[in-house]
């Protein structure tokens, strides 16, 4: 049986580990710190995989993801506030509102640092609190602070508001908007102003919880086991990054400059995910958006600095990411930059996901519901997105997500989704890969739990290669999950474990040993315990099947007109898929595999 939360530490214990958690109860109002088991970190790394591994353990099957039983668990990883380039990220691990299945999402910033400078690797939030409240954790402080005068503020208002309750302006802070407060089921959270922690409904959880905002303010060196030969593996970290040809590129433009690049292969969803490109996107692409650049910005200890500072009238934000453009532009039929950026900074302040959101909205943008009206497409638009976060009007019926929206409006057909989760802005009908990868997303459909996308555009695989696509998706995702257990930023390491640099800068920090196989062993746990955590929730073959619309039709323009995704081959994907894992035909994990993965016992909720 799984350990203990308070058992007792072996030994000295490795370096770069706090090996605490703060566990905080909102409704006694009490905070306590625990140790973490050593068990724990030799089976599960770090941040995302043990996250999901408390979360496993102490929720049971069925529960309410905005009752009093979910948990709201925030990890730091073992490289987080070390010298390791790009290791500043944290991971958020809760039980979806919008999907009611597991639900990871990161975010950058600064805010992970911070809390690791406080002294924990992990923080789990539980109960609900009796009023709306604020909790400052400054080392081994922490206050609960009455959130009356700032509920209601918009996430940005929030964030300066904290600040200056505090008198703490160097403090991190992390907290909802409106559409948190109001639970909408894909409300997110934001740091830094302009990070969000965006997929799944996080910010929905916090607003069940009544909590507005988490502060936090740590003073803690983070001490490493072997400085100088940290310092020597940061140093090829960095030569590595940076003789990546994909970084430069990067670097300069950020995310954005998919744009075209994804145009030109015919996989931008357009008029919602019926054509795959438009004739022209020079004013959406990455010249136009560099033009409206006013800084650079960076996460903590980042060398590449990929974020912009986009600065035009009265919109002063990080972003546009290429989600957004794509899903708030093309999808929506919107091809002016500024009101992109527009829609951007709305959601931001209301804490709405973009992608969700511009998902939901250019499903309903086909129907007749809009008829007659005088108001222009952006009218529209920025007045859907005000009404959803206040659950106005159509807003109350569009906040529960694309799930809920479709079954109540007859929409299934036209509404791209798996498990509830929106579909991002790439098309997976151009690539099987793509396709698989959205299909068995631990959190339903996403594109950052492997990208097979590119290496099949290039050529890497031939067309009928269908094995090779379906073991390269397999593999990443579990080193996907490792990268986000140390945790890492894979813009600038790629996603997977794809360099020894890694595991040599962990072991340099811990003191532990570590490599890529042993990093990428945790992964294969943390996704098969997210599995095994899905299944319990009703999760099995039958949800890992694109839309019907993506079987049936084909893309209407582009360099891959009419291609689609046959139901035949998804069948094919997914038998060889769940041999590959160790899972039955209908997609669940077996007995063998738990017991190589040494998880039995830890997902019996």
């Amino acid at each position: 049986m799984p350990p203990g939360p308070g058992a007792v530490r072996h030994g000295g214990g490795s370096m770069a580990r706090f090996h605490k958690l703060l566990r905080i109860n909102l409704k006694s109002r009490t905070a306590v710190s625990e140790n973490i088991p050593e068990e724990m970190e030799r089976l599960f790394l770090g941040g995302k995989t043990l996250a999901t591994a408390y979360l496993c353990r102490e929720l049971k099957a069925g529960i309410d993801p905005l009752g009093a039983e979910n948990k709201f668990i925030i990890a730091a990883g073992p490289l987080t506030g070390t010298i390791a380039p790009a290791s500043a990220r944290f991971e958020i691990v809760t039980k979806s509102p919008l999907t009611g299945i597991y639900l990871d999402c990161n975010s950058g910033g600064h805010f992970g640092s911070e809390l690791k400078a406080a002294g924990f690797d992990l923080v789990i939030i539980e109960e609900i609190s009796a009023k709306p409240v604020i909790l400052f954790i400054e080392d081994d402080e922490v206050r609960f602070i009455d959130a009356a005068q700032l509920w209601g503020q918009t996430t940005y208002e929030t964030e300066l508001g904290v600040r200056k309750l505090l008198q703490k302006p160097e403090a991190r802070v992390l907290s909802i908007g409106p559409a948190g407060e109001n639970l909408v089921k894909f409300a997110c959270l934001s740091n830094d102003f302009s990070r969000n922690a965006a997929r799944g409904g996080s910010g929905a959880v916090l607003g069940s919880k009544r909590l507005k905002a988490i502060a936090v303010k740590g003073s803690r060196d983070i001490p490493v086991d072997n400085l100088q030969e940290l310092r020597k593996a940061a140093d090829k970290a960095k030569t590595v990054i940076f003789n990546n040809p994909w970084v430069e590129g990067q670097r300069r433009y950020g995310t954005v400059r998919s744009v075209g690049i994804v145009n030109t292969n015919g996989f931008l969803p357009t008029e919602n995910f019926t054509k795959g490109c438009l004739d022209d996107v020079e004013g959406i692409n990455e010249i136009a958006f560099e033009k409206r650049i006013g800084k650079i910005l960076s996460c903590g200890e980042c060398p590449v600095a990929c974020s912009k500072g986009y600065s035009r009238k009265n919109v002063q934000m990080e972003g546009p990411e290429y989600e957004t453009v794509g899903l708030f532009g093309p999808n929506l039929g919107i091809s002016d930059p500024d009101l992109i950026a527009g829609f951007n900074f709305q959601c931001n302040q209301y804490g709405l996901d973009t992608i969700t959101a511009g998902a939901l909205i250019g499903s309903l943008l086909l129907t007749d519901i809009f008829e007659g009206k005088t108001e222009s497409r952006a009218e529209i638009i920025t007045d859907l997105l005000e009404k959803i976060a206040y659950r106005r009007g159509i807003g109350d019926l569009l906040a529960e997500g694309p799930a809920v929206t479709a079954k109540e409006m007859g929409l299934e057909y036209q509404m791209p989704h798996i498990k509830g989760l929106s579909f991002p802005a790439y098309d997976p009908r151009v690539s099987p890969g793509t396709a698989l990868a959205y299909m068995t997303a631990d959190r339903g459909a996403c594109h950052l739990r492997a990208w097979p996308v590119g290496r099949e555009l290039g050529g890497m695989w031939a067309e009928d290669d269908v094995d090779s696509r379906v073991d390269f998706v397999k593999n990443q995702q579990e080193e996907k999950a490792a990268e986000e257990s140390l945790t890492v930023c894979q813009f600038v390491y790629g996603i997977g474990l794809l360099d020894d640099v890694l595991g040599e800068m962990l072991t340099a920090s811990t003191g532990e040993k570590w490599d890529l196989e042993r990093m990428k062993l945790a992964g294969e746990r943390c996704w098969t315990l997210s599995r095994l955590f899905n299944c319990r929730e009703g999760i099995s073959r039958k949800d890992d099947y694109l839309p019907e619309k993506f079987t049936r039709e084909g893309i209407k323009n582009g360099p891959l007109e009419g291609k689609l995704i046959s139901l035949e081959t998804q069948d094919y994907m997914l038998d060889r898929y769940y041999h590959l894992r160790g899972w039955d035909e209908d997609g669940i994990p077996g007995k063998e595999l738990i017991e190589r993965l040494e998880l039995g016992g830890w997902t019996d909720g």
